[in-house]
């Protein structure tokens, strides 16, 4: 009897360090990944957007953001904030390998490529994004440039979104509109 006691006191013990240092490896394993790296390239970007708002066949809100795009090795953030109201602000982030969107805890990946140009000067195209996976309420589309960031995004059960660079360009809001819908 007093042998299987030992026997399970060890065990126990065993166990409880087992579990003690597999959560320190956790720990630092998960330190190590998401650190960030000095030697990493870092480039930060601050631009003007100006975001109309579509809803009922109308142009609505009109906001000016600032744009901060922070520029890693394999990840560009888009850090939209409002100059006016900080509840409104959003963050998506591009995965440069995958060429993958992160926004509000969905994935969208490419659907279209070179789907809008945004003058007939420019040699600026957008892609169009799509929910990896569609839910029925989420956004519909999303059109994207890895130098510009968001250009708009859609969505059929609520109000658009269009992140102009010129404040009060409804006609290119108009044109980005009949291709999205």
């Amino acid at each position: 009897m007093r042998k299987t006691k030992d026997i399970l006191i060890f065990v126990f013990t065993l166990i409880v360090i087992s579990a003690l240092a597999y959560g320190i490896y956790l720990f630092f394993y998960i330190q190590k990944r998401y650190e960030e790296s000095p030697t990493e390239l870092k480039s930060i970007y601050t631009e003007s957007r100006y975001l109309s708002g579509f809803s009922n066949n109308t142009l609505k809100l009109r906001t000016e953001y600032m744009l901060i795009k922070t520029v890693r090795d394999s990840i560009i953030i888009y850090d939209y904030r409002s100059v006016t109201d900080s509840t409104r602000n959003l963050k998506i982030s591009y995965l440069t390998k995958s060429q993958k969107l992160k926004f509000n805890l969905s994935d969208y990946k490419k659907y279209e490529t070179k789907t809008f140009q945004s003058n007939k000067n420019s040699e600026i195209w957008f892609d169009k994004y799509e929910m990896k996976e569609p839910i029925i309420d989420g956004m519909s589309s999303i059109l994207f440039n890895q130098e510009y960031g968001i250009l708009a995004i859609a969505n059929l059960l609520g109000p658009s979104a269009f992140f102009m660079d010129k404040p009060n360009d409804s006609l290119q809001v108009r044109k980005i509109i009949e291709k999205l819908y």
